[in-house]
């Protein structure tokens, strides 16, 4: 059988020593007893007996046949079982196609368990924030060291404008746990809200360190930090981030599909920006091709911008575009063309 190419990434974290201790040497008899050979996952690559964690560094990558990941996924399940907090992701690759995806978290009625995954649903409800904030407050009393609470409770501060709390939760969260990106990205959009954009560039660029190109969140974070770049002039640099945003085929399916004509249309501003008109107009025309969504620029915008950069870079139909969106109200194309 043809090898596949399996990727790891996360933490499961068991509380105590005792826990651990007991889920290491449940570890050692599944894969003796009954995993055998099917498990290549090695004890002590994935074992931190400081920490009393399951962790993966940024992307743990091993190859091996379907019935291999079956095997890995099978015994990394159980094993979360006992844990209290964390979260796996696991990919099955083939042909650079994922095949299989498959995720792993802490189930149980432990109140540490249920009272996060509670405020964790509650956190993305509107008109939820206080309700979310009381379940992540009981879970951080029944385990202090919980990352993902301080993250999710982090989040409902943003909700509730309280950005102070955010700020000092997003920092607890990565304290506790500096290899998982969703804490550095919740920092830097408040940071974006406070308009301290160095301080925001700086996370977002930890955000895509900490992650993969498998998670949405990598893309997110190209995306969020090219904006923050563009508020400080840096189009070199924000042109960059752009430019892998938009070479990356989303599916529909993937948060980031919706962003692909915003993304179009920033990168196509930093080009010109740059002084390159000619790609400029070329990455309108390519963002007036894509669906409208809740944050995109408006047709009558992109014809604007098209038409400076076709009469900058000296081509036809420029007047063309600033008249539609002179007629559409677009002030500045009227004033661009009463200077034509």
């Amino acid at each position: 059988m043809d090898e596949l190419k399996f990727i790891f990434k996360g933490r499961l974290d068991f509380g105590s020593k005792k826990s651990f201790d007991n889920v290491l040497n449940m570890y050692d008899w599944k894969v003796t007893n009954h995993y055998k050979k099917d498990v290549q996952l090695m004890a002590e690559d994935i074992f931190d007996e400081e920490q009393f964690c399951v962790v993966f560094p940024r992307s743990y990558v091993i190859h091996g046949t379907k019935k291999n990941f079956n095997a890995n996924s099978s015994l990394l399940q159980y094993l979360s079982e006992f844990a209290i907090t964390g979260q796996l992701e696991m990919w099955m690759i083939e042909d650079r196609e994922v095949i299989k995806y498959h995720l792993v978290e802490p189930t149980g009625d432990r109140a540490v368990i249920s009272q996060f995954t509670k405020g964790r649903k509650l956190s993305v409800r509107e008109g939820k924030g206080e309700e979310a904030m009381a379940a992540l407050d009981l879970a951080i009393q029944k385990y202090e060291r919980h990352a993902q609470a301080y993250e999710r409770r982090a989040f409902v501060s943003t909700m509730l404008k309280k950005h102070h709390d955010a700020i000092r939760d997003y920092t607890k969260s990565i304290n506790l746990y500096a290899g998982a990106p969703d804490p550095y990205y919740g920092r830097a959009i408040v940071h974006k809200i406070q308009e301290n954009y160095q301080a925001a560039a700086a996370d977002f660029d930890t955000s895509i360190k900490r992650s993969i190109p498998l998670q949405p969140i990598h893309w997110k974070s190209r995306r969020r930090k090219a904006e923050s770049l563009m508020e400080l002039n840096n189009f070199e640099d924000a042109a960059k981030e752009l430019k892998f945003f938009n070479l990356r085929k989303f599916k529909e399916t993937d948060p980031n599909f919706k962003y692909k004509r915003r993304a179009l249309f920033d990168y196509g501003i930093c080009q010109y920006e740059m002084g390159q008109y000619k790609d400029a107009a070329k990455l309108f025309d390519e963002s007036l091709a894509n669906p409208m969504a809740k944050f995109s620029p408006s047709d009558e915008e992109l014809l604007y911008r098209r038409g400076m950069a076709r009469h900058k870079a000296g081509l036809p139909d420029f007047e063309s575009d600033l008249k539609k969106a002179a007629k559409a109200g677009i002030k500045e194309a009227k004033k661009a063309l009463d200077m034509v």
